[in-house]
């Protein structure tokens, strides 16, 4: 029985979407899946963000993302931060452009079931709201029903799977869902490969759909610092471009 249980968060893939994150301002043990971990009471995570993103597209479109997220452990088993993306810059063939400063995404994890031997995973809900601050008149985005779910195999191979539902003031509706596999190799070194889908059903015109695939690593170099560098590829869209995006970020807990 306890083999099946362990068995769910690999077997759920086949059962719902699988990936594309969500929720901002919480933390992740992997690439882009965030995890039922918290960072510890009265502790402080910050991580600077970077990224590019290659839209195949005909204008051959380019941009470049910088951004940091800040999150407190405010229990043992809940965190609360928030995403604020500060620059991005888009290059394409018809027109470029710089914003200086983006949209505020915040978002909170609360640790529902820990791992045990009378649970074979662990479950969290996650929620959060997205600030419209960029300007360009972009909408409210509520995320108000999220679930995590980790499963520890040993101490060295772990999954985490996540589904997100969310909507804004348009009456866009968007379900998102994460799943990551990770294998410790050593202490500091954490391959990674993770699966991802986003749909999106808006209130008017036609409904999108993104597949992708992420592959990378995460290196807990210390207890102060962790780096993550992954590249995602999208690998099935629907009414949408294709795009490849290297990101990378570094993680400092104090």
């Amino acid at each position: 029985m306890k083999t099946i249980f362990k068995l769910i968060p690999i077997m759920l893939i086949f059962c719902i979407p699988d990936l594309l994150y969500g929720v901002g301002g919480i933390s992740n043990s992997k690439v882009i899946v965030p995890s039922t971990d918290t960072v510890p009471k009265n502790r402080f995570e910050f991580e600077p963000f970077f990224s590019f993103t290659a839209v195949d597209d005909p204008a051959d479109s380019r941009s470049y993302g910088f951004g940091a997220r800040f999150t407190y452990g405010f229990l043992d088993n809940l965190e609360a931060g928030f995403n604020l993306n500060y620059l991005e810059i888009e290059d394409s063939d018809i027109q470029d452009s710089t914003s200086d400063f983006g949209n505020i995404e915040a978002g909170l994890k609360y640790r529902l079931i820990d791992q045990s031997d009378n649970s074979p995973f662990s479950l969290a809900y996650q929620g959060g709201v997205t600030f419209p601050t960029a300007g360009d008149d972009e909408p409210w985005v509520f995320e108000p029903v999220g679930l995590i779910l980790t499963t520890n195999y040993t101490d060295k191979l772990s999954s985490d799977l996540d589904v997100v539902f969310s909507f804004d003031e348009d009456d866009n509706i968007v379900l998102v869902s994460n799943l990551g596999l990770g294998y410790f190799v050593t202490e500091i070194f954490q391959p990674v490969v993770e699966v991802s889908y986003a749909y999106e059903n808006p209130d008017e015109g036609q409904s999108t759909e993104i597949l992708n695939g992420t592959v990378g690593f995460t290196s807990p170099v210390n207890e102060m610092l962790t780096i993550i560098l992954g590249v995602t590829y999208d690998l099935y869209t629907d009414n949408t471009d294709e795009e490849l995006t290297v990101s990378a970020a570094f993680t400092f807990l104090f």
